[in-house]
């Protein structure tokens, strides 16, 4: 069989100081029938020259240059200029295996599948690689099992340690032209939804026949300091709030209420958890911290998930650090998350 085209798209954002590095790892892939779509979203710095310049050295590499409007429609961009069998997403701050591409076609050809996600390892600052933590339940799922994936990026289980089972991040993933442009799939502006990543997967995956699993890690996803989720954001609770509401709108289409909301109430106060962390060790003052935690503490749509989690069997220490939350005990909370940053 002859091999396919695959399209990688790669937005690009002043990221000047790991652009290379990126793209020595996919000019290097294995598998050669690819094209790089790189969509410089109006940067500022010399990353429009260097796209240009990789154009002219590799006949595999496109450039967009587009006004900045963000990841999310910086991927559109390179959705619609698309033109392979098969599309990877890679954020040009990170960097790949140079089999990555290779080894996800070849497992999505011996599993006859339209998709396939990989394992990828987290980045330390220091440039340590660490496998992250993933609870795939199958190698390979098919049908209304595909349905599971949506759940495990949605939350955990109640009595699993972590707050989601499967990272949702779409660079780890192969997926289906077809499927996307037959289907007017497309990412959400992060500047809207602070996790665009999940809504797309929640769109694609409801139409996809049969993901498979490849076990290796492949992926190198980087703590460069400048991620959305986790840089500080004064009204990242707001976001995140929209974020839930969303999600709630779109697995209600697809699954039973009982199947999804116990898993995306877990996974909200997981994220409910690190926006009042990211207050405690604002640069604002004690009075400010105080009051923003306890908004947040007070909030209706976090009592009332904290009051649904209540009734599931939660793992310490977080059952104990959500009753916090309810209480509003804001110095407790103080307490907990200072020891907690202090044995990390």
């Amino acid at each position: 069989m002859e091999k396919c085209l695959i399209s990688i798209i790669v937005p690009v954002y002043n990221v000047e100081k790991y652009l290379d590095r990126c793209m020595r790892s996919l000019l290097r892939q294995t598998y050669r029938n690819i094209e790089i779509i790189m969509v410089d979203d109006g940067s500022t710095d010399s990353c429009s020259m260097k796209c240009d310049e990789y154009a002219k050295a590799d006949h595999r590499v496109v450039v967009i240059h587009k006004k900045n409007e963000g990841l999310g429609f910086a991927r559109n961009s390179g959705i619609k200029a698309a033109k392979g069998k098969f599309i990877a997403f890679i954020d040009s701050d990170d960097y790949a295996d140079k089999s990555m591409i290779e080894k996800l076609y070849t497992a999505l050809l011996n599993n006859n599948a339209d998709t396939c996600f990989c394992r990828y390892y987290d980045v330390l600052a220091d440039g340590t690689p660490v496998q992250a933590r993933e609870d795939y339940q199958k190698e390979k799922y098919c049908g209304n099992d595909v349905k599971k994936l949506i759940l495990g990026m949605i939350g955990s289980a109640p009595d699993k340690k972590g707050d989601v089972e499967i990272g949702m991040s779409v660079w780890k993933g192969l997926y289906s032209a077809t499927i996307i442009h037959e289907n007017m799939i497309f990412f959400p502006s992060e500047r809207e939804y602070i996790s665009e990543d999940i809504i797309f997967h929640i769109a694609y995956l409801e139409y996809a026949n049969t993901v498979a699993i490849d076990p290796g890690f492949y992926y190198y996803y980087c703590d460069n300091g400048s991620s959305l989720t986790k840089s500080y954001n004064p009204v990242r609770f707001q976001m995140e709030k929209k974020l839930y509401f969303k999600e709630k709108e779109l697995l209600s289409r697809i699954f039973p209420t009982s199947d999804y909301e116990t898993r995306l109430n877990k996974s909200f106060i997981g994220r409910v958890r690190r926006c009042i962390s990211q207050e405690i060790f604002s640069d604002s003052d004690r009075i400010s911290k105080k009051k923003k935690v306890r908004e947040i503490c007070s909030d209706e749509v976090v009592q009332t998930a904290l009051q649904e989690l209540r009734k599931q069997k939660i793992g310490f220490p977080k059952r104990e650090i959500n009753l916090l939350i309810q209480k509003k005990c804001y110095m407790f909370l103080k307490f907990v998350f200072q020891l907690q940053n202090k044995l990390l």
